[in-house]
């Protein structure tokens, strides 16, 4: 049985923010990931413990805001009934953002959902104490591509 893969991507692309009092702004766009590890350990048959790590790239709708990166590790646990569960964690990382501040998510996914929620939980300068989340979905386009939207809100605070 091939398992299917299914990349994680913290979409963290945002609109422009405005400045004083709390930022918000709301962020849709393209996700397209890589996987760099999927190390899948058998406990018994049918039942597989996976350990993960990977690159996305999110570009947003909105062509005046921020491309990002993200560098992202998970854990995801498949079951012999075919569902599955994974979790993990991503630091983001804003194109063309000269001090170098990184925004923090974290992520589920899962085959009970029609759609993965992600949470921002910080991060470093302008980003420390940001909040805001959102919702992604991809599908694979190869062993170790996929390609999909994400939609959701990022608040600054500051």
């Amino acid at each position: 049985m091939k398992l299917m893969k299914f990349l994680v991507g913290m979409p963290a692309a945002f609109l422009v923010l405005g400045s004083g009092g709390a930022n918000a702004g709301e962020e849709a766009g393209a996700i397209v990931c890589i996987n760099d590890k999927w190390d899948e350990k058998e406990l018994e048959k049918g039942h597989k413990l996976v350990d993960y790590a990977g690159r996305c790239v999110d570009v947003p709708d909105d062509q005046a805001a921020s491309k990002s990166s993200e560098e992202c590790v998970g854990k995801y646990e498949y079951m012999p009934d075919q569902s599955y569960k994974g979790s993990g964690t991503c630091v983001i990382t804003f194109m063309g953002d000269k001090t170098g501040d990184k925004l923090n998510s974290a992520w589920q996914e899962g085959s009970d959902l029609k759609a993965f929620p992600y949470q921002y939980t910080g991060g470093t300068g302008k980003y420390k104490g940001a909040k805001g989340g959102g919702t992604y979905f991809y599908e694979n386009l190869t062993d170790t591509l996929s390609g999909g939207r994400f939609k959701g809100k990022l608040e600054l605070s500051d």
